[in-house]
C-alpha cells in the first residue's frame, strides 16, 4: 500500500473515532442548547480566560455592535459576564460566568472519561508514539497555517 492510501485510510479511521467522541460530548452540548458559534466563543474564552470586545468581534467575524448583541444573549443565560477594565474604563472584557464554568467542568469530565475508556487501553509505548506524531503534525500545521 502506498503512502497516500495509508494516509487516506488513517484519515478515515480518525473521522470514525471523532464521530464516536462527538456522541460522548453531544449530550452536554444538547443540554446547554448552544449554537456552534456560541460554543466556539465559549471555547476561546475558556482558553484565553478573557477577551475584549474587539477580540470577541474578530472571533465572531462581526462588528463590535453585533458581538455585543451576541454576547448579551450568552450573558442572559449566565454563560459569560462583562467586566470593565479597571485601568481603562472604556474597555470591557468578556469572561466565563457560572454556566460557562459549569459547561467546561462537564466537558472536562467527559474528556477524562474518553481518555480512560479508550486511550488508556493502548500500551504506554503507543500512547507516547501517538503523542510524538501528533505534536510533529501540530507543529507542521501551525507553521504552514500562518
Amino acid at each position: 500500500m502506498d503512502l497516500m492510501n495509508i494516509l487516506t485510510e488513517t484519515n478515515r479511521y480518525s473521522e470514525e473515532i471523532k464521530s464516536v467522541f462527538i456522541k460522548e460530548y453531544k449530550k452536554i452540548l444538547d443540554e446547554h442548547d448552544l449554537s456552534a458559534k456560541q460554543s466556539l466563543l465559549l471555547s476561546l474564552l475558556e482558553k484565553k480566560k478573557k477577551m475584549n470586545m474587539n477580540e470577541a468581534a474578530e472571533a465572531l467575524n462581526g462588528t463590535r455592535s453585533a458581538a455585543s448583541q451576541f454576547i448579551r444573549k450568552l450573558e442572559n443565560k449566565r454563560y459569560v459576564k462583562r467586566e470593565t477594565n479597571k485601568e481603562n474604563r472604556r474597555e470591557v472584557f468578556v469572561l466565563l460566568d457560572s454556566n460557562g464554568e459549569k459547561l467546561f467542568n462537564e466537558m472536562n469530565a467527559v474528556d477524562e472519561m474518553v481518555l480512560e475508556k479508550y486511550f488508556m487501553k493502548l500500551p504506554r509505548e503507543d500512547i507516547l508514539k501517538y503523542h510524538e506524531i501528533l505534536k510533529k503534525l501540530h507543529n507542521i500545521v501551525v507553521q504552514e497555517g500562518l
